[in-house]
């Protein structure tokens, strides 16, 4: 089976309007977690590292960077951990 460059993958998708409105549902969760891996890279920790630090587990870490439904405590822990802060904006 011949290998399809991701770009081109990327490229079709986008032009369906179903998969852009579940994309773009996302949005949020696509952000939280940007801004966590950014913290992360930014202190120069691993998850692993960034775990210990919280009291939790690597794998629990890495559902967070993923996005997905993420408590604010959590979060508070997550930017003391990474010596971060966290702001919070409405629009």
């Amino acid at each position: 089976m011949p290998t399809v460059p991701y770009s081109k993958i990327k490229k079709e998708l986008h032009e369906d309007p179903d998969f852009l409105r579940e994309y773009n549902s996302l949005a949020d969760e696509f952000q939280i977690a940007e801004a966590l891996i950014r913290a992360r890279t930014a202190a120069g920790l691993t998850q692993k590292e960034v775990a210990e630090r919280m009291g939790t587990t690597q794998s629990a870490v890495a559902r967070m960077e993923s996005g997905r439904s993420v408590s604010l405590k959590s979060l508070k822990k997550y930017a003391r951990s990474t010596n971060s802060r966290i702001t919070l904006e409405i629009e």
